[in-house]
């Protein structure tokens, strides 16, 4: 599954080492300017294609990214050791379509013994049982078809007078060693480096003598002045930060293709990393199995739908509680009298002077406690069991703050013996906490 052990997909005729240099043009600045009587060239069609084709390309590099769009499963077949994968479509760095119409299949004994001795694999003593981890990758390649008689250029001599009528973009799929990069080498910033900053997606960015980078320095800067401003303040802050983080992302960003590349296959993507790949050959012949495919090694794109319903669904219920609490409004205060209306019903034994606290703040003297009489239960309304606790005195404070303890060892418990705030019925319960506004 490397160059020469797939066929040029897609296309037909001669080797494909022969007709698979072609390109198509790619020009998005410029388009003909048709007039009457004009006399048109191959250099006026492939502007005209090179338009179409560079605005194409430039629309998805910027706006979508690459990555895998649909399809490309990948799965091994351990009964014929071969790994197949199915139709697919992507998008590389330039833009370009990544398209497997059909899927395609490589047996990896057959494949081993091609390329067991190609320099990646010089560090594997014995090719006769051997493991390692690949990566399946998917390049852009184009090819000439439907061969055509044509006229002969000027000066061809004995040269065949045949063109290809057609340029078809196809793909390669390829195999490679993956090995693990190097810890000490730093990455290069992520694309849109400080939104991928903002959200936790990327780590800092340091530059070759250990120090931030400018734009790194610059947003550690204004996230350590956020604290510092009134609670009020900071919501709206924030979204002023995060606008000019967008702003700075994007200026860093540049419009044009990617102008010098060390090698064509730098924008091949990975579709899938293959774990413990072993190969072997034994008295009945070769044999390989696969420890793991995973797919997460791709980089996927979801289309723009299906990101504005994420972005745009309502979140999910918030799951219930499985311990009791109080209602919301569920604490009311009538002269010495103080009602909590519960979730659910309570276990009648729990509800004892210790499962309750209750206190005031007063001004100029601060937080003083109640020491309410033994609360009373009442569940004959079932949907809304209520405890009542006669406080000592009438209060005076502000603010008047009750407790419903549902930890340590005389918890308030539910009917169903689960803590009172307990989240899920295997949890300890949580102290609960009301306070209401007084005169």
């Amino acid at each position: 599954m490397n160059a020469n052990d797939t066929p040029g997909l897609g296309c037909s005729g001669v080797p494909v080492i022969d007709r698979c240099a072609a390109s198509l043009p790619d020009n998005p600045q410029c388009a003909p300017n048709y007039h009457f009587g004009m006399l048109l060239g191959v250099a006026d069609f492939r502007a005209e294609q090179g338009f179409h084709v560079g605005r194409l390309r430039r629309h998805q590099r910027l706006l979508h990214g690459s990555g895998v769009v649909a399809g490309f499963p990948v799965h091994f077949d351990v009964d014929d050791f071969e790994l197949h994968v199915g139709a697919g479509y992507a998008i590389d760095a330039l833009g370009r379509d990544l398209l497997l119409d059909s899927e395609q299949c490589v047996s990896l004994p057959r494949w081993w013994e091609k390329h067991a001795g190609d320099e990646a694999f010089d560090d594997i003593a014995a090719a006769e049982d051997a493991t390692f981890d690949l990566d399946l990758v998917v390049c852009y390649a184009s090819c000439l078809d439907q061969p055509v008689p044509a006229i002969a250029e000027p000066c061809a001599g004995d040269a065949a007078d045949i063109a290809y009528a057609r340029v078809c973009e196809t793909v390669q799929l390829l195999l490679r060693r993956h090995l693990e990069p190097p810890p000490a080498v730093p990455a290069p910033p992520a694309p849109y480096y400080l939104l991928q900053r903002w959200l936790g997606l990327a780590p800092a960015a340091f530059d070759a003598e250990g120090q931030p980078l400018p734009e790194e320095q610059w947003l550690s800067d204004r996230l350590a002045e956020l604290p510092a401003l009134p609670a009020p303040a900071q919501g709206a802050a924030r979204a002023a930060l995060l606008g000019e983080i967008s702003a700075r992302a994007v200026a860093a960003t540049s419009p044009f293709a990617p102008a010098h590349l060390p090698d064509e296959s730098d924008l091949c993507l990975s579709i899938a990393r293959l774990r413990e790949v072993h190969i072997w050959q034994d008295a009945v012949g070769w044999h390989a199995t696969i420890g793991s495919v995973e797919l997460g090694a791709r980089r996927s794109l979801l289309p723009g739908s299906l990101l504005q319903t994420l972005l745009l669904a309502e979140p999910p219920p918030a799951a219930a509680v499985a311990g009791a609490v109080v209602v919301a409004s569920g604490a009311t205060l009538a002269g010495n009298d103080l009602t909590l209306v519960f979730s659910q019903k309570l276990a009648a034994a729990s509800v004892q002077p210790g499962a309750f606290a209750v206190s005031e703040f007063v001004d100029g003297s601060g937080w003083q406690t109640f020491a309410p009489a033994p609360p009373a239960y009442d569940e004959s309304d079932p949907a809304r069991p209520t405890v009542t606790l006669t406080l000592d005195r009438a209060p005076v404070g502000s603010r008047l703050r009750i407790s419903v303890v549902g930890d340590g060892s005389t918890p308030l418990l539910g009917a169903n013996l689960i803590p009172a705030g307990a989240p899920h019925p295997d949890s300890d319960g949580r102290t609960l906490t009301t306070t209401i506004i007084g005169g």
